[in-house]
């Protein structure tokens, strides 16, 4: 596929599992920003119940748009998406990232853009965002004692599925070739 070249930044979203139509909008923008990986997670708070959710359908679903997103964007590199993964999962995958942050609503002092500036020279980085119901306050603890970073994205509260696609184009634009 011809198209743009690609950033040498690997941006990992760790994504709180949707319902299927956010999680498709999640999929085809973020593919379309330059995003590496797609974790989809069940979580405490999550409303979509995978056992019953017909999941490998939906995996195959959002390759699918996301190879046609790849396409649409002129995109090299199509996203790798996973399989639907416990919390605890995802923060062992986030250990292969340079930094990981995760924007929580309580966080008022890290703000993104401070917290990227102080590692500009990462180039694996994993966002966490969370499923409509946010994060447990266990969820948190759990990944701010294994130095996953919490960021406030300011006094805006976004909803699920437009949070990570900003968060996502923040991380992008200011460390990315977007910049």
């Amino acid at each position: 596929m011809e198209g743009n070249a690609e950033s040498p930044l690997e941006v990992f979203l760790f994504q709180g599992i949707l319902k299927a139509d956010k999680m498709d909008l999640i999929v085809q923008k973020c593919t379309e920003i330059g995003v590496r990986r797609i974790i989809p997670f069940v979580s405490e708070f999550s409303v979509v119940d995978i056992k019953r959710a017909n999941i490998d359908k939906k995996v195959e679903r959002w390759k699918k748009i996301s190879e046609e997103a790849c396409k649409q964007s002129g995109r090299n590199i199509i996203p790798e998406i996973f399989v639907p993964v416990s919390f605890e999962e995802t923060i062992e995958k986030a250990m292969e990232c340079d930094l990981a942050i995760i924007p929580y609503e309580k966080e008022e002092k890290k703000r993104l853009k401070e917290v990227l500036k102080d590692v500009e020279d990462a180039k694996k980085i994993g966002i966490f965002i969370g499923p409509e119901g946010g994060f447990s306050q266990k969820e948190i603890e759990k990944a701010i004692n294994n130095g996953i970073v919490p960021v406030t994205l300011g006094p805006r509260i976004l909803r699920a599925e437009t949070a990570a696609i900003a968060v996502s184009a923040i991380v992008m634009y200011q460390l990315g070739d977007m910049g």
